[in-house]
């Protein structure tokens, strides 16, 4: 009896198993998050706030994202600095461009710091090309500002010299009296 029981459960596991697995089929695939935007050249480069080629530096997993650092080469709209850090979604169905490899060149179209829906592709001389017919030649990234010194007060005022010294003087003065007792008190015995 319960080798029948077992042996019903286990078909209508079964039975429920090909059934949701034919409505997934019937379905299709899970919709992804990321729209289906043109991601011509145009498209891209009208969208993005800055088009750049680069080089990925460095490539580090924070949170739900990837971050990017690239080192710039040509800039040919906005203004990008020597060095660009960029994040992106780790999924490419978030509009992520997680795949992008450590030393290689890179056309990027970025909005706000993010990488834009299909907005890096590998910077092969008929993508510069077609960006620069868009954008034009382009040029040098902007030189980082150098890093200026600000010197501030730790305390109100200076400290003046004679406050400063006042306690060596007083402990010269303690040295003194000490040797003066001492020097009295060694008479008396005497």
């Amino acid at each position: 009896m319960p080798n029948r029981l077992l042996g019903r459960l286990l078909g209508r596991l079964l039975a429920l198993v090909l059934l949701v697995g034919g409505v997934v089929a019937a379905t299709g695939t899970a919709a992804s998050a990321c729209p289906q935007l043109d991601s011509s050249p145009a498209a891209l480069a009208k969208r993005a706030d800055q088009v750049f080629t680069g080089t990925v530096a460095d490539r580090t997993r924070q949170g739900p994202g990837i971050h990017y650092a690239v080192d710039v080469e040509r800039v040919y709209k906005g203004d990008v600095g020597a060095q660009a850090s960029l994040t992106t979604p780790r999924s490419p169905r978030a509009c992520g461009e997680p795949g992008l490899e450590k030393g290689r060149e890179y056309v990027f179209f970025v909005s706000g710091g993010h990488i834009d829906v299909h907005g890096a592709a590998p910077a092969t001389d008929a993508r510069v090309a077609r960006v620069e017919r868009l954008l034009g030649p382009g040029t040098s990234p902007t030189p980082a500002e150098p890093a200026h010194a600000t010197l501030s007060l730790v305390a109100g005022e200076p400290t003046t010299l004679a406050r400063l010294a006042a306690p060596g003087v007083a402990l010269v003065i303690v040295g003194l009296l000490g040797l003066l007792l001492v020097a009295g008190l060694g008479r008396r015995r005497s």
